[in-house]
């Protein structure tokens, strides 16, 4: 699969300029908001025009946000040709430019982030240990990989030798190796680290957000949380789709013309927007098929309110 999903894209060198450019763990732990990109909303947003892309930033920047790439995300967006496109380097630099600070990183680095707050390796394991064993359904990568490994089976899912620093490192790279077309593999592992960030103590919740537009994987996700026992839910993580962050940028001013507000829901496509919401006078939330045009009248008009 190394020919199909790189681990670095061949011009990965021609975004080093814009990502990276601080510390890590420091604006992770210091920021007011954690925006964790998924590889379809990242292509998205990316095809926005400037104009249209500057509210999103903006509402991130005044949130006091950093931007997130994981690995496996970079990897999809390069997939196939090993490169990254045109329009992802753009907003990648775009980005940057904004005064944003984006970091792309490897998964496993999150080792050290759970090690500021929790003082063993054992501890820190196991909060890797209950997402893997409650995502991890009958078909998927990340079960063909533990089933190909049975030493990283015994760690992960029987929770053998937590002692050990390289669980992580084995762990994510390993799945990574085996990522397959269609797998759902980034947004899996958005999932398991999300979920792990959600237990450090001390942060607040919707401090940690998603930005995907990949309905299953979201529910994959909310699955992931629900599953989670009360007593351990952690911190409450925010889910933002693209026509609901179109909502909050028109609610908030951010967004003040219909053009504009076309142009970011447009950013999927010319179809119909499958959106979770409700009507003015629905009395529970269900899936609306809308119209670009109707999405963006409900929005101004507030006779819409999406969930998801």
């Amino acid at each position: 699969m190394a020919s199909v999903y790189p681990e670095h894209p061949q011009n990965y060198s021609e975004i080093e300029a814009y990502v990276n450019r601080g510390v890590f763990r420091s604006d992770l732990f210091a920021r007011g908001k954690c925006f964790f990109y998924d590889t379809c909303s990242f292509r998205y947003h990316a095809k926005l025009s400037f104009d249209e892309v500057q509210p999103i930033l903006s509402y991130m920047k005044d949130e006091d946000g950093v931007v997130i790439v994981v690995q496996c995300v970079i990897m999809e967006l390069a997939s196939r040709t090993g490169v990254l496109n045109p329009e992802c380097i753009r907003y990648f630099r775009t980005i940057s430019e904004s005064g944003l600070p984006i970091y792309v990183i490897k998964e496993e680095v999150l080792f050290d982030i759970m090690g500021v707050c929790f003082g063993t390796n054992a501890a820190i394991n196991s909060y890797l240990v209950w997402p893997v064993r409650m995502l991890r359904g009958p078909v998927s990568t990340i079960t063909k990989t533990l089933e190909e490994d049975p030493s990283l089976y015994e760690e992960v899912i029987k929770g053998r030798n937590l002692d050990s620093r390289g669980i992580y490192e084995r762990f994510f790279s390993a799945v990574r190796a085996n990522k397959e077309p269609q797998d759902h593999l980034g947004e899996e592992l958005l999932a398991i680290c999300l979920h792990m960030l959600s237990q450090l103590p001390g942060e607040a919740d919707g401090k940690f957000c998603v930005i995907t537009d990949d309905k299953g994987a979201a529910g994959k996700m909310d699955e992931l949380f629900e599953k989670t026992a009360r007593q351990h839910c952690g911190k409450r993580i925010i889910m933002f789709s693209t026509p609901k962050l179109a909502q909050i940028l028109y609610r908030k001013d951010y967004v003040k013309s219909r053009e504009i507000l076309l142009g970011i829901l447009g950013a999927g496509g010319s179809g119909k927007i499958r959106v979770l919401g409700m009507q003015i006078y629905d009395l529970k939330s269900h899936e609306l098929s809308l119209s670009r045009e109707e999405a963006a009248d409900g929005i101004m008009e507030r006779s819409i309110h999406i969930i998801f």
